[in-house]
């Protein structure tokens, strides 16, 4: 059983260019891996892979019965209440690996989304797909919550599709991965270290290859330009027009060179070397290697002139069917504060309850886990009535987090990770002395997250990042609010 795709190409309405192009795959039993940037095609190709959208051309062949998890988690699973009902075997133990309570299911809306995350996956796995494709499985999920997943997904065995940028799940279950790239797809065995390790081995033989090939042209171009030489001094000898009418001898001695084909030799040897020449170009075209752009982002910002943004006075606010108590706390203008806790603790909720405090005239940006069709609307509208030089600093904004502005805004579809890349280049306009991210690093390829983690790291103002990636939160914060046990503790 496997999910062939063939010379498949698919446009979204009212986009100038294709996403997919003439793409062909192969998914068999077994977990493949789908790796590449933010907005090249991946949930596309996904989605058509399980019946979700037909292509504009080429052929699918499809196993009986596809289910995908998407990224969003807004949503509730379609099997989610016959899930929530059924008490089989596997019911049972899905909720045991995931730690699903009985009235999680019921109370889905206030979950918080790594919760909801779970029980997406844990109904799609109840339901024993043929085909089960998997689009950032691992966002918004904690350290615990990861495992669980790694343990429920490493049980499946049928056809799995895994979108993921996070590394470690990919390494844990992928038996292949299948690189975007700019030559195709290209896929590689193994998880992502072996593919990453082959891709730059693959690499490092490319540029010897294409230093080869540049040191063979320059020397067959040296060469052909001094048999053209030799040629045209053989023609000069070969004229008989400026000789003596009467010089007998020279013209006898034309006459032979010209008979025994001694300088025409030369005129056919430097003809001969432009087919050589030609060859060696094309063997550097072959050799072509695609350069990465990884700028740097700036962030022109300053302290807010106000020492401290936000006083949190000590309160209990409700935390789903539970209190969170929260301590008297302070954010100043120069705070890096990162927000850590289980899933379900009360992160989110916490950054709610502070919103309510923020000053009206306060200049932030805040960019929540999930950005809903309405804000992605108003997003492209404000930046539809930009000015041209402020739209030119969006543009180079998200082009610094490594995907191509002009297909974001020409009419396609815009990916989760994309719409982030937005949202925080236009919110930059304002400059803003205090910027509040939930999950910074969901649905960012890996060159993104690290531009983000560069420009944070460096940004003048205060930070407040709910996030379970530590390496982010280390490289960005200086302070920890954690959020765990219905309680807040600064430390």
């Amino acid at each position: 059983m496997q999910i062939a795709l063939s010379g498949v190409s698919y446009t979204y309405p009212s986009a100038i260019e294709p996403i997919l192009s003439n793409v062909s795959i192969t998914f068999p039993v077994g977990w493949t891996a789908l790796l590449g940037d933010n907005g090249c095609g991946k949930t596309t190709l996904v989605r058509i892979a399980c019946g979700q959208l037909e292509p504009d051309s080429g052929s699918v062949t499809r196993g009986p019965f596809c289910t995908l998890c998407a990224q969003e988690t807004a949503t509730p699973p379609d099997a989610l209440y016959d899930f929530a009902a059924a008490y089989d075997r596997e019911a049972r133990e899905l909720r045991r690996i995931f730690r699903i309570g009985d009235d999680m299911p019921w109370r889905y809306g206030d979950l918080s989304c790594g919760e909801q995350k779970k029980l997406q996956v844990a109904c799609a796995l109840w339901q024993r797909p043929d085909v089960l494709a998997l689009d950032e499985p691992s966002n918004h999920l904690d350290a615990d919550a990861r495992e669980q997943l790694v343990s429920a997904l490493a049980r499946y065995q049928g056809i799995g599709i895994l979108v993921s940028h996070d590394r470690a799940l990919i390494d844990t279950l992928a038996d292949r991965c299948a690189s975007f790239e700019p030559k195709g797809i290209v896929v590689r065995p193994g998880g992502y270290t072996a593919a990453h390790a082959q891709a730059a081995r693959e690499r490092e033989a490319l540029v010897r290859e294409r230093a080869a090939a540049k040191d063979q042209l320059a020397r067959l171009s040296a060469e052909k330009e001094r048999r053209a030489r030799e040629a045209t001094r053989a023609d000069a000898r070969r004229s008989k027009r400026h000789i003596d009418p009467k010089d007998k001898s020279a013209k006898a001695k034309i006459d032979l060179a010209v008979f025994t084909g001694q300088d025409g030799a030369r005129g056919r040897l430097s003809a001969q070397m432009d087919a050589q020449v030609d060859a060696a170009r094309a063997r550097v075209d072959a050799a072509f290697v695609h350069k990465r752009y990884d700028g740097d982002l700036w962030i022109d910002a300053h302290p807010s002139p106000r020492k401290t943004l936000l006083r949190i006075p000590a309160t209990h606010i409700p935390c789903g069917t539970e209190q969170l108590e929260i301590p008297e706390l302070y954010v100043g203008n120069t705070d890096r504060i990162g927000i850590v806790g289980p899933n379900g603790a009360g992160k989110s909720t916490l950054l709610a309850h502070m919103r309510t405090l923020l000053a009206d005239d306060l200049t932030m940006l805040d960019i929540p886990q999930e950005v809903d069709t309405r804000r992605r609307d108003d997003l492209l509208e404000r930046i539809d009535d930009l000015s041209s030089a402020e739209r030119g600093r969006v543009l180079s904004c998200v082009a610094q987090l490594n995907s191509d502005p002009d297909r974001i805004l020409e009419g396609g579809r815009t990916s989760p990770g994309e719409l982030r890349k937005l949202i925080l280049a236009a919110g930059l306009l304002d400059h803003p002395v205090l910027i509040i991210m939930d999950e910074p690093t969901n649905h960012l390829d890996l060159h993104s997250t690290r531009a983000l983690e560069r420009a944070l790291a460096s940004y003048p103002g205060a930070l407040l990042l709910v996030s379970h990636d530590v390496a982010f939160l280390d490289a960005c914060t200086t302070r920890v609010w954690e959020v765990r046990g219905g309680t807040v503790i600064a430390r």
